[in-house]
């Protein structure tokens, strides 16, 4: 059984509960690193951001027949100390081993933490440097009024919104910085390795987004997935003033543009 199915059959899991399911994916882990030499390192990784549908496209590429994701999402391998310090062992015992795959497959992980991460993209290249790179950007003023929701939910935040967004190093706004996020990873990869996309496109024609994301990663582009339900989605569904639209639109729009510029292409996230 796949650590993603042993997760989702705990949704609201309790502080124990969730060290156990902890517990039982540590166990796999250690197991499945008894062959770690014969595992694959990862083609192409989807390296976020955080809250603009990374859950939906790991899942849809799961359903290629010819790309295999790793045991779960979020290994978080290149941006957390906790699981670099446990070296490629521990990391290629999340991909499938090389032997049991056909020719043409690919393997993947996508972690949203890696896009503002700044060790991320030198640690990636050091062990990886061929690897293709996707990055899926929602306008950042719904990504952090979203992100904000999340972390009231889970209890991390209990100021007012506006007030949260105004602080000038929140990470609600510093995450939707998306051009200097991804310069790192054009200083360090040909451009050509990269597809960034923009999450409105991809959840209004996800079939279509699906395609140019296959033909990107060289695989069948005519295959036809069952399931395109979102995963995880995080738009908020409270009300909020639009006074805090107002204030992260503006906040945003010299660096919109200036990301449009540097990528060549135009999400349309204009006020």
């Amino acid at each position: 059984m796949s650590y993603m199915r042993v997760l989702s059959r705990f949704p609201t899991v309790k502080a124990a509960e969730h060290q156990v399911v902890q517990a039982y994916i540590d166990l796999v882990t250690k197991k499945r690193q008894k062959r770690w030499r014969d595992r694959t390192l990862p083609d192409f990784i989807i390296v976020g951001g955080m809250k603009c549908g990374t859950s939906s496209l790991f899942n849809y590429l799961n359903q290629h027949p010819q790309l295999f994701g790793s045991s779960y999402k979020e290994l978080r391998y290149f941006s957390h100390d906790e699981y670099y310090s446990k070296g490629e062992k521990w990391y290629r015992s999340h991909f499938p081993i090389g032997k049991k795959l056909t020719c043409g497959s690919l393997t993947f992980e996508a972690s949203p933490d890696y896009l503002a991460s700044p060790q991320t993209p030198e640690r990636m290249e050091k062990l990886v440097p061929g690897v293709k790179i996707i990055a899926l950007l929602r306008n950042p003023t719904d990504r952090a009024i979203s992100h904000y929701f999340h972390s009231l939910k889970k209890g991390w935040r209990q100021d007012e919104i506006l007030s949260a967004m105004k602080i000038e190093d929140m990470i609600f706004k510093q995450r939707g910085l998306y051009k200097s996020q991804l310069e790192s990873y054009y200083k360090l990869f040909p451009s050509e390795n990269i597809l960034v996309i923009g999450s409105e496109i991809f959840f209004e024609s996800p079939a279509d987004t699906l395609k140019e994301v296959y033909s990107f990663l060289g695989v069948d582009p005519d295959i036809k997935i069952s399931d395109l339900s979102p995963r995880q989605v995080g738009f908020n569904r409270e009300p909020v003033d639009t006074a805090v639209h107002e204030y992260l639109d503006n906040y945003y729009k010299t660096f919109n543009q200036d990301l449009f510029d540097f990528i060549g292409r135009d999400f349309g996230w204009h006020v």
